[in-house]
């Protein structure tokens, strides 16, 4: 269980209030005290109905008049532990001495009746005032109960008040400490769910990043791939052609020496010759494709090709065999 701290509601308020009650009760036993009325007793008069025979009796010594009821002390707020009472002095045991001569006897009046009356009046008012007096201490006795009863009850209505207070208020703080704690486990959890949701997407991001960058690498590759086979291609198509032309060259050099060109040529025909070789380079069949217009021209070609058979041809099979098995000789004579 939690200690009670000064700042709780309601115990400063409790506190000042205990301290006045108890400087109010001092009080009241100090004035109490002090201010305690002494009642007089009731005065006891003995009453003669007749007055005894001074020749033939000897007066006798009066007897002790009774101790005098002490009045009751007035009611305090609290019972406070008596006094012990004060033991009275015991009566000296009577001595037997030989008493004087009693003086001769005085005649008293006789009381009358109306005197009795009057005394017996009297009596009874004191009495009676004294009874009143009982009840009316008793009454404020009784007050003075009921006023401090309902005092403690007050202070005690306000200590459970307050009790009640600083309860509900120490239940107040811990729903709001375990709806705080409730709120931050909730904002905690939260938090991890978005950090997670972050680094997946991070993740995502940078898988694809690392996609994007090997898909640019591969096309890059492959492009530099494809333009290396493409230079490479380009190179080879390039050295196929060179040797292509080479070889052409070398056959034009081979049968143009041997073409016996007709006295009244004109001009410069160009004639096309189908020529078909065999591997070997020699030639199987010349067909024109296209003639110059002057037939002694063309057959002077046609027999310049067969005569300069075997003509020229490369040793690379597929070489020969896509551009020299059958190629156009063209020739025009130079001008």
């Amino acid at each position: 269980m939690r200690l009670q701290t000064a700042n709780e509601p309601g115990r400063v308020a409790s506190g000042a209030l205990a301290v006045l009650v108890h400087v109010m009760f001092f009080a009241l036993l100090v004035f109490g005290v002090s201010w305690q009325k002494k009642i007089a007793g009731p005065m006891v008069v003995d009453l003669w109905q007749d007055l005894p025979d001074p020749v033939n009796k000897v007066l006798a010594p009066p007897e002790p008049s009774r101790p005098l009821p002490k009045p009751e002390p007035e009611a305090r707020p609290k019972p406070q532990p008596k006094p012990e009472p004060k033991s009275e002095p015991k009566p000296a045991p009577e001595v037997r001495k030989e008493m004087p001569a009693p003086p001769p006897p005085v005649a008293l009046p006789k009381p009358s009746a109306a005197d009795i009356e009057i005394k017996e009046k009297l009596r009874k008012q004191k009495e009676d005032e004294a009874q009143r007096l009982e009840e009316q201490k008793k009454a404020d006795l009784e007050k003075r109960r009921l006023d401090e009863e309902q005092q403690r009850k007050a202070i005690e209505d306000k200590r459970q008040e307050a009790e009640k207070q600083r309860l509900e208020q120490e239940a107040l703080q811990r729903e709001d400490e375990a709806r705080r704690a409730e709120d931050k486990k909730r904002a905690d959890e939260q938090r991890r769910v978005d950090e997670a949701k972050l680094e997946e997407e991070r993740k995502l991001r940078a898988a694809a990043v690392e996609r994007e960058r090997q898909q640019q690498e591969a096309a890059r590759k492959l492009r530099e791939a494809e333009e290396s086979k493409s230079r490479a291609e380009a190179a080879v198509r390039a050295a196929r052609q060179k040797s292509i032309n080479d070889y052409m060259a070398r056959i034009q050099a081979r049968v143009v020496p041997r073409i016996v060109m007709p006295q009244d040529l004109k001009g410069r025909p160009e004639g096309i010759y189908e020529v078909t070789l065999l591997p070997g380079g020699d030639v199987l069949e010349i067909r024109l494709k296209r003639s110059s217009g002057v037939a002694l021209y063309d057959r002077a070609v046609e027999r310049a090709i067969n005569t300069a058979s075997p003509l020229p041809v490369p040793d690379d099979p597929d070489l020969f065999q896509e551009h020299f098995r059958t190629f156009d000789f063209r020739f025009q004579p130079p001008s």
